[in-house]
């Protein structure tokens, strides 16, 4: 098979789909995962930037700020407040110890809340890093720094050194806002990409199904026609329409077939009919006492010697055009089935040594039992008694016939050599020819050159074949094989 008519194969079509649709998400999936991360990250820099831009913006009035004015700081907050987001101010003055408390928050809080978010920044040592330097700058990442019972997340820390002692800003950011802004949830459990998902493997199974359907429809011609005997067409065998058109034509070209194997026996049994009236009568005719008087003369004797041998050879070939067209007929529609060739190759020896008792030719044979083929019995037998025949024909008064029937693989080989003269090299596949034979002129009118031609086809139509050797030491051995009964089928 060609490269090219390779690639044309629905299997590797199929088979290179397969893998485009397995790598396909892989890769959109590593894409996806990488740009999710990277979206994450630009999401967490804005808000924390937005956070830090707000703080620088609060840093000039805090460093100026006494405390008798932080009151102020509530009007100043209100510039910044936004839903979502809170903006808490503590203060640790110059002389008051290490202590912060809570001066001002947009939104407002309570006494305990303010108390209770306290505590929650010395928990996370973000105060106390501030004692320690009030130069100090945090950022904390969301889920891993949050207050208000991890209702909000921390998004800026910044230390202000200013006249009335050391500030603190602190952003923090609701919890549900970065959620619904970066998706907590990994990226493949959201809805739209759920969605994605089940619009890609409808559409894998789509294509899944395409291929399978078109796929179990061919088998389903395969073995219709495989069966001996079909009751049914090939357009019942499947429901896609598109291949429905296709069974429709199979289904006429069988029907064609059928017409011309049957119009084939039909004339050949009328020409051999037509053939065999003028011939019988001319044997009559020839038979007639006055025709052949005691006093004949010895001419006129050799005519019709002569006109009686041409008449047999005659008549042979008009039965062998019979048998050729009744096999061309066979060879279109042949009617295959399940055939056990151990059975039939042991009764045909039966017979023949029945039909050939001692001192003729005597048969060693070697069967394998349980050998099933597919094939035509009446084919199968022609071939026997064709290449049997031909085994006798040129076997020596003190030769040996030998049989040998075996299974190889998924074919049945079975040989049947003589211990004759053999042929040529340059011959051996010439015997194969029709009318070709080796036998002499005038060795009656039942061999006229189509028996192994004739064999072979028949072997052919089974899906076998016939092939010559020469047998060691001496002899011609024809080697015919068949191909195994499915069911029977075995490798070695």
């Amino acid at each position: 098979m060609s490269s090219a008519r390779w690639l044309r194969s629905i299997r590797v079509r199929a088979a290179g789909l397969a893998i485009v649709l397995v790598v396909l998400p892989i890769l959109i999936f590593t894409i996806l995962e990488r740009a999710d991360s990277d979206r994450r990250g630009l999401i967490l820099a804005a808000v924390r930037d937005t956070g830090d831009a707000i703080a620088a913006a609060l840093a000039p009035g805090l460093r100026e700020l006494r405390p008798a004015d932080i009151g102020q700081l509530d009007t100043a907050l209100a510039r910044f407040g936004v839903p979502d987001r809170s903006i808490k101010i503590l203060l640790r003055p110059a002389a008051a110890g290490s202590d912060f408390f809570f001066v001002a928050s947009q939104p407002a809080l309570s006494p305990d809340q303010a108390q209770a978010e306290r505590r929650q920044l010395l928990d996370l040592g973000i105060l106390p890093d501030l004692a320690s330097d009030c130069a100090a700058r945090l950022l904390r990442q969301s889920g891993a720094s949050t207050i208000d019972d991890g209702a909000q997340a921390l998004v800026s820390v910044t230390a202000v050194q200013g006249t009335a002692g050391c500030w603190a800003v602190v952003i923090a950011t609701s919890q549900r806002r970065i959620l619904g802004a970066i998706e907590a949830r990994p990226f493949w459990m959201r809805e739209e990409v759920r969605l994605a998902l089940a619009i890609y493997a409808l559409m894998a199974t789509l294509i899944a199904a395409i291929f399978a359907g078109v796929w179990v429809g061919l088998l389903r011609f395969r073995r219709l026609a495989l069966m001996p005997q079909r009751d049914f067409a090939f357009a019942d065998a499947t429901d896609i329409p598109e291949l429905a058109q296709l069974a429709r034509a199979f289904d006429e070209m069988v029907h064609r077939l059928q017409v011309g194997a049957h119009m084939l026996r039909t004339a050949a049994e009328e020409n051999a009919h037509a053939l065999k009236g003028p011939i019988g009568t001319i044997r009559q005719l020839l038979a007639l006492p006055e025709l052949a008087p005691p006093g004949l003369a010895p001419p006129q004797a050799q005519a019709l010697r002569g006109i009686t041998t041409a008449l047999d050879r005659l008549d042979g070939l008009v039965r062998s055009a019979r048998h050729l067209d009744e096999a061309a007929a066979d060879m279109l529609a042949p009617r295959l089935a399940p055939l056990d060739l151990s059975a039939l190759v042991g009764g045909f020896i039966d017979t023949d040594r029945a039909m050939h008792p001692p001192p003729g030719t005597p048969i060693d044979a070697a069967i394998e039992p349980g050998v099933w083929v597919r094939a035509q019995d009446e084919m199968v037998e022609t071939i026997l008694e064709t290449v049997m025949d031909n085994a006798r024909g040129f076997s020596p008064a003190d030769g040996r016939i030998e049989i040998r029937l075996a299974r190889t693989g998924d074919v049945a080989e079975l040989t049947i050599a003589d211990e004759g003269p053999g042929v040529a090299q340059a011959r051996l596949e010439r015997i194969f020819e029709r009318y070709h034979s080796l036998r002499p002129e005038g060795g009656g009118s039942n061999h006229f050159g189509i028996g192994l031609w004739l064999a072979r086809q028949h072997a052919r139509a089974c899906g076998g074949d016939i092939t010559a050797t020469n047998h060691a030491p001496r002899g011609l051995a024809l080697r015919i094989t068949l191909p195994m009964a499915q069911a029977h089928a075995t490798s070695r």
